[in-house]
């Protein structure tokens, strides 16, 4: 009797604390307990766009110089002043196409303003952040789509651009890319006047 009266009291400590152990954890909050919290590429690109065109005006180098040693297909920061000479729209992508002052090459430069950018050359060129930052590809896609589309609501939809940008001047900082004789640039700063 002794013994079935310890196993039952023992089977009774042992139920109450093993229940003690247990936590529930309300929905949305497992990151305070695991360190996990979900990527959030709009919340990540709007902190950082502060620093980000601050680097890219740091770093930028006259549009007319550096086509001297030629662009390439990697993100190179430049600046501007530029004459408009056509409105384009594509489906949802609008571009500028400009002549920056002082170059007579051959190059057409197309000045992207959006509501859809192509490519990552903002995210590209920056150093705040590099690949191993994020937790795979998917995230560091995200990141480059949120920057466009945060430099977008930033510098681009702001000056509410159309078909009367044609002829008149834009300065502009941004990363450009080359494609044959096409440089494509993504403003991080732009006027016009």
């Amino acid at each position: 009797m002794k013994k079935r009266l310890v196993s039952v009291m023992t089977a009774v400590c042992l139920a109450f604390t093993l229940t003690g152990c247990v936590k529930i954890i309300d929905k949305g909050t497992e990151g305070e307990y695991t360190g996990e919290v979900a990527f959030d590429a709009a919340a990540d690109s709007s902190s950082d766009w502060g620093q980000i065109s601050a680097e890219i005006e740091e770093k930028a180098a006259e549009i007319s110089e550096v086509m001297g040693s030629g662009i390439g297909s990697e993100a190179v920061a430049v600046k501007g002043t530029a004459t408009v000479t056509e409105y384009i729209e594509k489906g949802p992508k609008h571009i500028l196409a400009i002549t920056p002052d002082g170059y007579d090459g051959s190059e057409t430069f197309m000045l992207q303003i959006g509501s859809v950018y192509s490519g990552t050359s903002l995210r590209d060129i920056q150093t705040l952040k590099i690949f191993e930052n994020f937790t795979n590809q998917t995230e560091w896609s995200q990141y480059a789509k949120a920057l466009n589309a945060e430099m977008h609501a930033q510098v681009v939809e702001p000056l509410g651009l159309d078909d009367s940008a044609v002829g008149k001047k834009v300065t502009f900082t941004g990363a450009a890319t080359q494609s044959g004789s096409e440089v494509t640039i993504t403003p991080s700063s732009l006027t016009v006047e």
